[in-house]
């Protein structure tokens, strides 16, 4: 029998903490994130990702990143979605990066969908991002399709995929 992923408010993993994230730590990050890509080339702006990240969605499941008791960025899933889950927004501070946080979220994901059974995880990349691109590569991701001018015309989202094999 699988469990349901995503039931916790609070998860203590390797090098990071997630925590539910609040309205408070919402503003915080969109602050930061709207300076960063792939948000600063897209146009969005702080009030947007911080009504995104705190909106009414009982299929978006929201935790802030939190190192050396610091928040440091934030992860989005929507679970269910296409035999699996979706990986909406995963960021952390450029401060913060380069130090394994990244990954050790990838890890907790995989973990929570393979004790739910889930066979995908999926996420989408601006083309342009080459950091992000490199980074989801190396956590195993394949590019599956390209949208065109999904979110702003002239750019493109690649929609990524992790399979992780589990028998139906």
């Amino acid at each position: 029998m699988s469990k349901h992923p995503f039931t916790h408010s609070n998860y203590t993993l390797s090098a990071c903490h997630l925590r539910e994230l609040t309205q408070e730590d919402a503003a915080t990050v969109s602050q930061t994130f709207v300076q960063m890509e792939p948000w600063r080339t897209l146009g969005y702006k702080a009030d947007t990702l911080s009504n995104y990240l705190c909106g009414p969605d009982p299929l978006l499941y929201r935790y802030g990143i939190v190192a050396s008791q610091q928040l440091v960025g934030a992860v989005c899933v929507r679970y269910p979605w296409l035999r699996g889950a979706c990986l909406e927004l995963l960021a952390v501070f450029p401060s913060q990066q380069g130090r394994g946080l990244g990954r050790d979220v990838i890890g907790w994901l995989e973990a929570e969908l393979h004790q739910a059974n889930c066979r995908n995880l999926w996420t989408l990349v601006s083309s342009f991002n080459q950091q992000a691109r490199h980074f989801y590569q190396q956590m195993g991701f394949v590019e599956v399709g390209q949208l065109d001018d999904l979110i702003v015309v002239g750019y493109a989202e690649l929609l990524l995929r992790k399979y992780n094999g589990l028998s139906k």
